[in-house]
């Protein structure tokens, strides 16, 4: 593999701060149809967030540099003016780093075993890099179709290591006859990544960090594993987490958009009329006749939003070989849609999806978010959740990796 093929992206034209002093982070959460901007001060490895902005985007995805970096610099000086207010300091941020959501990656882990022809020998550090190289190839090559190219390494991550099927978190020193490692590797489009680093070199950021945003979102969780389905805009992300570290995300071309488009076919009316006649919907702003015909038209929406969601867990499940965890978190700016909460409910009663036990439905708040604290008023809302974790992401980036990661990283840059 040439390095373009492998390395994760991060594009430096200045050094970046010192790990002792505070570092003060842009952080860009794109979202399918929302940009939010924060102004992040990182500390150790604890981050504040002191800035807030978010805009309408429609799809950032397709978005050009240009209009992203117009809609994103306007968005950073409001943030930046928030963090003003609420630091009483001005706060430079030198530092960009972008999560790019589900809707933008491929992502995947599989499991790598290896049996060893000297049990009796502890394994070293060699061996341990063999192994991991293994199980990166074997992620990346999966995820990425012979001989293409227009897909990079945003992110490789050990998931679990093993000796004799005893999960460890290092193997060096271990005994064993077979180790195995399960590596989560994240592709982005290189067009993506290139409209990105045009963005941060035209407002003149000292360092671009690209990671993937379920990477973020997973290490933020505060339970051993689960599923987070995050309805936004205009798709819905599926993250399976275990540990800290994802192992399946997928994501499906509906979210709350989907209602509003509804809405627009059956009444022939403007987006943005639409728009403002489900949020009265949503909000209780209308008679009971007016609901009635409001909700008609966009129960199909919903119930084909289920059967989406339904289908890609049940294929999760079946492509991992083992039942999903009984844990599943609702968020996203689409939950606002009553509707849309009670057809989540009811996927823990599905005869199609195989659980470890009986399966629960929580919303997963902002405050559930771990390893943030948030100085701003916004931030508040069931879709703010991953744009926190990426903020927490960033503050833990200031710790040193353990070994299996350090040696990834290196496999990543080789």
């Amino acid at each position: 593999m040439t390095q373009g093929d492998w390395r994760p992206w991060r594009s430096r034209r200045r050094r970046a701060t010192s790990s002792e002093s505070p570092a003060y982070s842009c952080v860009v959460d794109p979202g399918s149809s929302t940009l939010r901007v924060l102004v992040v001060e990182v500390g150790g490895d604890q981050a504040v967030v002191w800035g807030w902005d978010e805009r309408s985007t429609g799809n950032s995805a397709s978005a050009g540099a240009g209009s992203l970096t117009k809609g994103f610099e306007t968005a950073l000086a409001r943030a930046e003016g928030t963090a003003h207010d609420r630091a009483n300091r001005w706060l430079v941020t030198d530092q960009m780093v972008v999560g790019l959501p589900a809707s933008q990656l491929r992502g995947w882990a599989w499991p790598v075993i290896q049996r060893r022809t000297q049990p009796e020998r502890p394994v070293d550090e060699r061996e341990l890099e063999a192994l991991l190289g293994r199980a990166l190839r074997l992620a990346v090559n999966r995820l990425r179709e012979p001989d293409e190219r227009n897909w990079l390494v945003l992110e490789a991550v050990p998931v679990a290591l093993t000796v004799d099927g005893r999960g460890v978190t290092d193997p060096v020193g271990f005994r064993g006859h077979e180790i195995g490692a399960t590596v989560f590797a994240a592709l982005a489009p290189a067009e993506t990544v290139q409209t990105w680093q045009e963005v941060a070199e035209a407002l003149d950021f000292a360092t671009l960090t690209l990671t993937a945003a379920p990477l973020a979102l997973a290490a933020s969780m505060p339970e051993l594993q689960g599923v987070v389905v995050d309805v936004g805009g205009a798709t819905t992300d599926l993250t399976w987490w275990r540990s800290g570290r994802p192992l399946a995300v997928d994501s499906l071309p509906m979210g709350g958009v989907s209602l509003t488009q509804a809405l627009l076919r059956r009444w022939g009316l403007p987006p943005e009329k639409a728009e403002s006649l489900k949020r009265a919907y949503v909000a209780g702003r209308l008679t009971t006749e007016a609901r009635a015909q409001v909700l008609e038209p966009m129960l199909p929406a919903v119930r084909a939003w289920l059967e989406l969601t339904e289908a890609s867990l049940a294929e999760m499940s079946e492509k991992a070989d083992e039942p999903l965890p009984h844990r599943l978190f609702l968020c996203g700016g689409g939950t606002s849609m009553p509707e849309i909460v009670e057809a989540a409910r009811s996927l823990v009663w599905s005869e199609r999806l195989r659980f470890e036990r009986h399966p629960q439905l929580d919303p997963l708040r902002p405050t559930d978010v771990t390893g943030v604290f948030n100085r701003t008023d916004c931030g508040q809302g069931p879709g703010d959740g991953p744009a926190l974790a990426l903020a927490a992401w960033a503050g833990r980036q200031r710790r040193p990796p353990d070994r299996p990661a350090q040696i990834l990283s290196k496999l990543c840059a080789a």
